[in-house]
């Protein structure tokens, strides 16, 4: 048994075949529908992302909350009797209060759980690159790695993992809030990818890349990006993805034919995200080696 436990939240999208190999406990964003409050990680994607269309239509997107300071104390006391520490990875402060929440659950038990340290980090990021953050300190603590050792690996893996965000409609993102400095593309009339860069060396904020008229284009953007941030090592990829498999799947392969890869997994974008960025958004994050 690791001495510190490793937790995310379901922004990360964590494969849920990850999520079960590893016992990694995810606290839940919520969605509301229709007067109703759901856990993310509750809903059935294909019948939620059929309904996005109508949802925008209309202008009656769901809306969304934080996992709350209940889900985390919950979390923190379910984990610490088996563990004397407990790190949160969660998805950037930019993006929601999970951060907050949790630091404020940690107030809350810090008198209940004297016992287990509790570490809260901002990842800067969600999605794939959140995921990878989270395995690495998993991998790590089940190898025995301590508390500190642990947090100096985050710190690094923070740095060093990147995040490409690809949209062919900046709508969602613009009327959530969470469109940051690419809020001028927008607005924009012309039909184009926008390829978007959310990670540590942004902040954590949306920060545009590049805009690209064609498919083609819109690949070779991407991958001259991710091979100028590639210094020969084995790459780790992540490819998550709002109802677009055959896009994906196509990122996947060619992913694999341009770079070794030590590991690369695909995922679907849940509910929340969803609504802040729309259907047919993918995104690849990576980390070399």
């Amino acid at each position: 048994m690791a001495n510190t436990a490793v937790m995310t939240d379901t922004v990360s999208y964590l494969p849920e075949e990850l999520a079960a190999q590893y016992d990694i406990l995810q606290a839940p964003v919520h969605i509301l529908m229709d007067g109703e409050s759901y856990p993310e990680n509750e809903i059935e994607l294909a019948p939620f992302y059929e309904k996005i269309p109508a949802w925008k239509e209309n202008d009656r997107l769901p809306t969304t909350s934080s996992p709350s300071p209940d889900d985390f104390v919950n979390a923190y006391r379910k984990l610490s009797p088996e563990h004397e520490s407990i790190i949160y990875i969660g998805y950037s402060e930019h993006l929601g209060m999970a951060v907050q929440s949790a630091k404020l659950a940690r107030d809350l038990v810090k008198d209940e759980l004297t016992a287990t340290r509790i570490e809260i980090l901002d990842s800067m990021s969600w999605g794939g690159a959140q995921t990878m953050i989270t395995l690495e300190l998993v991998r790590a603590s089940r190898a025995g790695a301590s508390l500190d050792e642990l947090l100096r690996l985050a710190s690094d893996m923070i740095g060093k993992v990147n995040q490409i965000i690809l949209s062919d409609n900046l709508y969602y993102l613009a009327k959530g809030g969470r469109i940051h400095k690419a809020r001028p593309w927008a607005n924009s009339k012309v039909s184009n990818t926008a390829l978007l860069r959310l990670d540590a060396s942004t902040g954590g904020k949306t920060t545009p890349v590049a805009r690209c008229r064609t498919k083609g284009e819109t690949l070779e953007t991407l991958f001259g990006t991710m091979g100028g941030k590639h210094p020969g090592g084995n790459l780790h990829v992540a490819i998550n993805h709002a109802d677009a498999p055959v896009e994906a799947g196509q990122l996947k392969d060619e992913i694999v034919s341009r770079f070794q890869c030590e590991e690369i997994y695909i995922s679907s974008i849940g509910p929340l995200v969803t609504i802040h960025t729309g259907l047919g958004t993918r995104v690849v994050s990576w980390w070399s080696e």
